[in-house]
C-alpha cells in the first residue's frame, strides 16, 4: 500500500475549509477508504494542527490560551479535530532518536526549520516516498532526499497513476 505523509499545513486548510486543501484531502480520503494508500502523520502534525487551530477558532494568541486552558477544554471545534487526528483514518508514527539525528542533519543540509526537518525526516526514515504539502521550504530537499513533494490533485493523480 503507498503511504502518505500529509503536513500539518494541509490538515489546517482542510479544517479551515479552504477549498485547495478541501479538494485534495477529500481526494486522498477517497484513496483511503478505496485501500490504495495509507495517510502517516508525526506528533509534530498533531502538535502544529492542535495548536495552530486553537489559535485559529479562539482567535487568540499562543500566550492568551497557556493560561487560559478552558479555552481548549471547552472548545468543541477543537475537541471534533483532535478525535478525528487520532481517528484510524491516520497511521500515527513516533519520532525515535534516529529520526532527531536525520533531523539534525536536514537542518544544518537545507536550512530547513525544526518541524520540517522532523517532517521529512520522518519520511525518510519510515520510508514514506510522499509528502503532500503546499509549504514550498520542501522543495529543494524532497527533490534531493528522493521524497516526491505533492501539492495538488493533479500531481497526486499523476504519481499514483489514477
Amino acid at each position: 500500500m503507498t503511504r502518505l505523509f500529509i503536513d500539518s499545513g494541509i490538515l489546517i486548510e482542510y479544517f479551515k475549509g479552504e477549498r485547495n486543501a478541501v479538494e485534495l484531502f477529500d481526494e486522498i480520503l477517497d484513496l483511503v477508504k478505496e485501500g490504495k494508500v495509507s495517510v502517516v502523520v508525526n506528533p509534530i502534525v498533531f502538535s502544529e494542527v492542535v495548536v495552530i487551530l486553537a489559535k485559529y477558532s479562539t482567535g487568540k494568541s499562543y500566550l492568551t490560551l497557556r493560561k487560559n486552558p478552558e479555552l481548549i477544554t471547552k472548545n468543541e471545534q477543537l475537541k471534533e479535530v483532535i478525535t478525528y487526528l487520532l481517528s484510524p483514518i491516520f497511521t500515527r508514527v513516533g519520532i525515535l532518536p534516529a529520526i532527531e539525528d536525520i533531523a539534525g542533519e536536514l537542518i544544518i543540509r537545507y536550512g530547513l526549520l525544526p518541524n520540517d526537518a522532523f517532517i521529512l525526516a520522518t519520511c525518510k526514515f519510515y520510508r514514506v516516498k510522499y509528502l503532500i504539502s503546499f509549504d514550498s521550504d520542501f522543495e529543494d530537499a524532497c527533490k534531493k532526499e528522493g521524497i516526491v513533494l505533492i501539492d495538488n490533485i493533479k500531481k497526486l493523480k499523476k504519481e499514483l497513476g489514477e
